[in-house]
């Protein structure tokens, strides 16, 4: 359990007048150290063991709360289903076509691309994120 990501999702709550409730503080728990980029489902059944009378609702709506306060990053709608984000800081992601798995990328180069004059032109460039569509080394060596 990392207490400085606990101790700075407290803080954003409480800076967003929202409580720290131990079921929200549970669904944070269950998405901060986990770099799969959890479907919301997922985070539901997992939340649910701890607390089984939550409902998918709660949980979808506490993820798109915490996607407004900025403790939560929201990784564009990937094979028809939302995934979150941990991780808020600018970074990319290799996305496998198989298997669905999200992985994070870390490149100072794709943080530095030029963006087209004609997209700043007309539009406000709030951030930008690369995916790359691949096959992941685990499908290939399971030869798919």
């Amino acid at each position: 359990m990392n207490k400085s990501k606990i101790d700075e999702f407290i803080k954003k709550c409480r800076e967003s007048n929202l409580s720290v409730t131990p079921q929200r503080l549970a669904i944070f728990k269950q998405i901060m150290d986990d770099h799969t980029h959890p479907s919301p489902e997922m985070v539901y059944k997992r939340v649910k063991e701890e607390f089984p009378t939550i409902s998918f609702a709660t949980v979808y709506k506490t993820l798109e709360t915490f996607e407004k306060i900025g403790v939560l990053a929201v990784v564009t709608p990937i094979h028809n289903t939302v995934r979150y984000d941990s991780v808020t800081e600018p970074h990319h992601h290799l996305v496998c076509i198989k298997c669905k798995k999200v992985m994070d990328v870390f490149d100072e180069n794709l943080n530095q691309l030029d963006i087209p004059a004609d997209i700043l032109q007309s539009n406000k460039l709030v951030a930008y994120s690369v995916h790359f569509n691949v096959i992941c080394s685990d499908c290939l060596q399971k030869g798919e």
